[in-house]
């Protein structure tokens, strides 16, 4: 036996380490089986929890009877602004957005009356106050195309009323169909339109510098002044050269420009003398000259906005420009002074009638232009300038 034992001892303990792990693995599974009886148990047959809640009957509780749900003091006004109640079965008062056509509550626009503008939850623009409306002036005048515009006006100004937009421009003379109805002009006549002055704003006001121009000394050292000889440095033909002149005698040339001498002033402060000099042909100009400065255009160029047609139109002190064209009618103004502080333009109109009319700067809200439109062919030629939506009036006559 006991050499038996020492000659197979490791067959027997391999073997019972093979009877160890069974049974253990044996365990393991009847462990895992009990487990999962336990877990299907607790699913099929849950066990009931006491109720944590008081019973309620709402066919007897007070606080449940139509009659409190519904009284006076559960409910609001339609007049009543609110955000989060209105009466039941009652939709919501609400109202578009003139700028980013969303649908808001009515109350963010303010009320009649009100001085302050309201604002858009949605693209926080501004919003104008409401604007009281009598009753007698709706009465008769439908709006099946919903543009705003009374049918009966559309029908007696031969518009057609099926999608007809208040942007359209039915007569391409740059004025809306809303902008005419405003204006009471015809929308399919291109010759009927507001004015296109009403449509024009300052942008710039500014004085030009005469380049290259000097005045460098006068000599003073004759008697008499028209003996008097001034130097001035001017541009020629890209190049600088000097030109000796006197008071009334020849002419003198500056980027191609041709001046003359017509006048020597001494300043009663400094004592250094004033050349005045006129371009040929301006019998009424004086431009004042001083040794060793800028020489400007005593007549300020004006930049002008053109808003109907996001334009710009540049014009001059004593110029003319023109409006619309043969189609849309033209209108021809004159500038008759700027100021570069105010930027302030008074124009005047050119016709039997002439009109004087002052041509204020574009407030700095403005933001868009009225109306994009088309351009009429012969405008004036464009740069890209600041849009507005604002149509109000902004020239007001003198």
């Amino acid at each position: 036996m006991k050499k038996f034992l020492l000659a197979h001892y490791e067959k027997i303990i391999l073997a019972v380490l093979l009877i160890v792990f069974t049974a253990l693995l044996y365990y393991q599974l009847v462990f895992i089986q009990q487990a999962q009886n336990k877990y299907v148990d607790a699913k099929v047959n849950p066990v009931q929890k006491p109720s944590d809640y008081e019973s309620i009957d709402f066919s007897t509780g007070p606080k449940y009877k139509m009659e409190t749900i519904f009284s006076d003091w559960n409910t609001v006004e339609l007049d009543v602004a609110s955000a989060t109640r209105t009466q039941m079965m009652t939709p919501y008062p609400m109202a578009e957005c003139v700028y980013c056509h969303t649908l808001i509550p009515a109350s963010a626009y303010p009320a009649v009356g009100e001085t302050k503008n309201g604002k858009c939850p949605a693209c926080g623009k501004a919003l104008a106050p409401r604007v009281k409306v009598e009753t007698d002036e709706l009465l008769g005048k439908a709006d099946l195309n919903a543009n705003s515009i009374p049918d009966d006006w559309e029908k007696e100004m031969n518009v057609g009323l099926e999608y007809t937009s208040p942007e359209s421009d039915e007569d391409s003379d740059g004025f809306t169909l809303a902008q005419e109805y405003k204006a009471k002009t015809n929308p399919v006549d291109p010759l009927s339109h507001p004015k296109y002055i009403t449509q024009v704003f300052v942008s710039a006001v500014s004085r030009t510098r005469f380049t290259g121009l000097e005045l460098v000394s006068v000599d003073r050292s004759k008697s008499e002044k028209k003996d008097w000889q001034a130097t001035f440095n001017v541009v020629r033909n890209n190049k600088k050269r000097s030109e000796f002149v006197r008071i009334g005698v020849g002419t003198f040339k500056n980027n191609n420009v041709d001046f003359t001498l017509v006048d020597i002033d001494i300043d009663e402060k400094t004592q250094e003398p004033i050349a005045y000099i006129q371009r040929v042909g301006r019998l009424d100009e004086r431009i004042a000259c001083r040794q060793k400065q800028t020489v400007y255009d005593p007549e300020p160029r004006v930049r002008f906005l053109y808003q109907l047609f996001n334009r710009t139109i540049t014009s001059s002190v004593g110029a003319t420009f023109k409006l619309g064209t043969e189609k849309t009618g033209e209108e021809a103004y004159k500038v008759i002074s700027a100021d570069p502080t105010t930027k302030e333009v008074v124009v005047e109109s050119v016709g039997e009638t002439p009109e004087t009319i002052k041509i204020l700067p574009l407030p700095k809200e403005s933001a868009e232009p009225t109306n994009p439109g088309s351009i009429p062919p012969g405008s004036p030629p464009t740069t890209k300038t600041t849009k507005s939506k604002n149509d109000s009036p902004f020239l007001k006559r003198q």
